[in-house]
């Protein structure tokens, strides 16, 4: 760049610059036939602070350099505290041998057990008093909730959801209230079945204290463990809202109704796999791994496998996937600016092309990101709405049916179908739009319909009712098949990304990725899937992750559900405890193989659950199905030529009646014109007019050869544009529009915004041949003396075209923007 643009980027950077001024004449180094030019003498000189330094720096003064530095900078522990966040002085205060800062920095297990082992003489008691007890008692309530492995310094945002939902759980079993109803939704979220004990035996200690407890959970031990059961279907969305059983978990097993009882019954149950795929293909191989509490930890993935890495809550799991396989894969295959991981090196990348996590998060903070969008499903059904005959009368494009582009949506509400109320020290409030009344679109685009359903009723559409609407359309069919297969059937096709669940949008993210073309060597990586999800919702999904697997891509998944380690191909087992007592590779290979480590909390909860059963060998999944041809398929292409277009029926009563503008609005100009312009020139013998065009009617002469003679653009709002075609200098433009005399068209009513300039252009082609174009308004115009003797005067000049001129005319129509101008500059 400039020296000026390099001083200020310098200067952010913390570079300072000293300018160097010329040497006095009588300096004693200088030179007396020094020849330097002056300009070379304040040559900008920098003094370079460093590299942390300038880094720093960099990243607080601009935000574009912070974004762009983000993944170098990290938070570490302070040099001078070491993290403990007090002066020298405070942390000189030891207690056990303890600095406040090192006894918070236990993990909370460790910290229960060195305050309880502590014995204090008279003088001490008197003066701790009731502070062990109380300490004591707090911090048993973490451990009794299943959190012994976490420190107490533990930063707030760095906690999951389960974890911080049972912090606030322990907090409120230490207060002893009485007669309190708490509620709670899935409490065992992030929990490994070694740990249910315990979290269950802290919940009936705050029921015995006198409370209430309303838990919404989908856990098999919790719901078996309550006193009392109500559930809801049978299905989801508007098939569900039913209470299909309520009463003892004996009870609700007998009750047919219930689909949690059938599960629960094992009337029907998620079936374990004989046929596991074999792990002895290409590997993907961390090594010397040692990210928070990981322990410098090798180990091998497999690919093309369906993998599990299970483990204790806080063994290292998110560590070992999150941190170090993700970020660093994401770097190296998707240039992501992730931050980096303590570890030596990812070998076997090459054998993969992409990775991605298919999270919780939802798919957009913004209504108009829903299913259909997000999907693709939506481009193609936008499409299939611009073929429609309707559409095509009135010139619609497919981004005419877009609730996000100007045109086609409702204005007032701009596409959302809400409009914002915003209530000042209250939170907004989102009200039906009183134009639309939700429908998003304006009236001209609901006009277009489809089998009867407009663009916005498909919105509204269940998106099992909307792949019944669409079964013949393959290409949108494959797309929402796979939202059915996933589970989403019940859900609107239309339905805004903000209202849906975090396992909605995960299986909106998975069909997704499902019906995009698969080069078979894609990493999938989800961090426990199954949260929020029922027993059938589980079944849904391993069907949609196992059939990733069939396509040749790998999925790897961070799980406690048993469920899903039964049905994986390989487990990855961490351990052999939480925090420091974990970090370790316990055992790896089949679900079976894990079972039999006796050192592996998940093989003691998988033996019972891969003895039920039942044992089934798996159909691995064809993608040649869903691709398969149906009776009646009919290519998007294809969709709207059998329909007859209006100016196909009767184009006569299209250009002069019905008169409907490319953008869909009515025309203003008088049909009357352009009828009294044929009727004459059919009397001068030119009556071979060709009216089945969308925006033009084209007239011939006797000679077929001598090419058009009149193009009549009626597509225009305003005016219908009149272009001749004669032989060259026959008409001079100043002395034609001195003899029409036509009034400019901003002089007529609801013309007021148009132009005052000429309504005549005569023009001389490259060719032998000229240009005339009229524009007309009303009827009368072309009644007028000086207009009908100027047709007698072109029909004459275009009869005289000889062979040679008309050749050299007719190549340069051959131009598209020469043979339909309007059709080329409008679509």
């Amino acid at each position: 760049g400039t020296g000026e643009s390099w001083l200020a980027l310098s200067s952010e950077l913390g570079l300072q610059s000293a300018e160097l001024k010329p040497k006095s004449k009588s300096s004693k180094t200088k030179s007396a036939n020094s020849d330097t030019p002056h300009s070379a003498l304040r040559t900008p000189h920098f003094q370079y602070k460093g590299l942390f330094p300038a880094i720093d720096e960099a990243s607080r003064v601009s935000f574009l350099y912070r974004w762009r530095l983000e993944h170098l900078l990290d938070e570490v522990d302070c040099v001078a505290c070491k993290g403990a966040r007090l002066r020298s002085d405070s942390a000189a205060t030891k207690f056990q041998d303890h600095t406040l800062g090192e006894l918070t920095g236990l993990p909370i297990g460790d910290a229960l057990k060195l305050v309880q082992g502590v014995t204090f003489d008279k003088r001490e008691q008197q003066i701790i008093g009731e502070v062990i007890r109380e300490i004591v008692n707090r911090v048993k309530f973490l451990v009794d909730v299943g959190l012994d492995y976490l420190s107490l310094d533990r930063k707030g945002p760095t906690l999951s959801g389960g974890e911080a939902q049972r912090i606030r759980l322990a907090s409120q079993i230490g207060s002893g209230l009485t007669g309190v109803l708490y509620v709670l939704d899935e409490p065992t979220i992030g929990l490994h079945p070694r740990d249910n004990g315990r979290l269950l035996a802290a919940l009936h200690r705050l029921k015995d204290l006198g409370n209430t407890l309303l838990i919404v959970e989908h856990d098999r031990e919790v719901i078996a463990s309550a006193d009392h059961i109500v559930d809801f279907g049978p299905e989801a969305g508007d098939q569900g809202g039913q209470v299909t059983g309520a009463g003892t978990p004996k009870a609700l097993l007998k009750m047919k109704g219930s689909l949690t009882g059938q599960y629960l019954s094992n009337a029907r149950s998620i079936p374990v796999p004989s046929n596991r795929r074999p792990a002895d293909g290409p590997r993907l191989g961390i090594i010397g791994a040692r990210q928070h509490n990981l322990k410098n930890v090798d180990v091998e993935i497999p690919l093309r496998c369906f993998v599990a890495v299970t483990g204790v809550s806080g063994s290292g799991k998110s560590s070992l996937v999150n941190e170090v396989l993700y970020n660093t894969l994401a770097r190296k295959l998707n240039r992501a600016q992730t931050p980096g991981a303590a570890h030596d090196d990812i070998t076997g990348i090459e054998n993969i092309d992409k990775i991605i996590n298919v999270d919780q998060d939802p798919l957009g903070n913004s209504p108009s990101s829903n299913p259909a969008t997000y999907s693709g499903a939506f481009d193609l059904i936008r499409e299939l709405f611009s073929k429609m005959a309707e559409a095509k009368v009135r010139g619609y494009h497919p981004r005419r049916f877009s609730f996000n582009q100007k045109g086609g949506r409702c204005e007032a509400c701009e596409g959302n179908g809400q409009k914002k109320i915003e209530m000042h020290f209250l939170p907004d409030v989102w009200v039906e739009c009183d134009v639309c009344h939700g429908k998003r679109y304006n009236e001209e685009t609901l006009a277009v319909l489809y089998k009867g359903k407009s663009i916005s009723d498909v919105l509204n559409m269940r998106i099992r009712e909307a792949l019944e609407l669409f079964g013949n359309i393959p290409k949108i069919r494959v797309i929402l098949q796979t939202l059915v297969d996933v589970g989403l059937g019940y859900m609107q096709l239309g339905q805004p990304a903000p209202t849906m669940s975090g396992g909605e949008a995960q299986r909106v993210k998975l069909a997704a990725e499902l019906a995009r073309p698969s080069t078979g060597k894609t990493f999938y990586l989800l961090d426990e899937p199954t949260t929020g999800l029922h027993f059938d919702d589980v079944r849904k999904l391993l069907d949609v992750l196992h059939r990733l697997v069939d396509l040749g891509n790998t999925v790897l998944v961070v799980e406690h559900n048993t469920d899903v380690m039964k049905t994986a191909d390989w487990i990855i087992d961490l351990g052999p405890e939480a925090g420091i007592n974990g970090g370790e590779i316990v055992c790896v290979g089949t679900p079976e193989t894990v079972a039999d480590c006796k050192r592996s909390h998940t093989g003691a909860a998988l033996v019972e659950v891969l003895k039920a059963g039942p044992h089934v060998e798996r159909e691995r999944f064809d993608p040649k199905k869903l691709l398969m041809e149906k009776l009646g398929d009919m290519d998007l292409t294809e969709v709207g030529k059998d329909s007859k277009l209006p100016w196909e029926a009767d184009g006569q009563k299209w250009h002069t009646q019905d008169r409907i503008t490319t953008k869909g609005s009515p025309c203003k100009w008088e049909g009357e014109a352009l009828l009294k312009v044929i009727d004459q020139l059919e009397k001068l013998g030119l009556d071979d007019v060709n009216w089945n065009h969308r925006s033009i009617v084209e007239v011939v002469g006797p000679k077929k050869s001598a090419g058009w003679f009149l193009h009549a653009m009626t597509g225009h709002e305003a005016y219908v544009k009149l272009c001749f075609r004669v032989r060259k200098n026959a008409f001079k433009q100043d002395s034609l529009t001195k003899s029409l005399a036509l009034r400019a068209l901003s002089d007529y009513p609801g013309h007021e915004g148009y132009s005052r300039d000429h309504r005549v252009e005569v023009t001389n082609d490259r060719a032998a041949t000229q240009s005339v174009v009229i524009t007309l308004v009303k009827g009368v115009e072309a009644d007028l003396t000086a207009f009908q003797f100027f047709l007698l005067e072109a029909v004459k000049s275009y009869q005289t075209l000889s062979t040679t001129e008309n050749i050299a005319a007719r190549v340069e129509e051959a131009m598209p923007w020469k043979r339909d101008g309007e059709g080329w500059h409008l679509g």
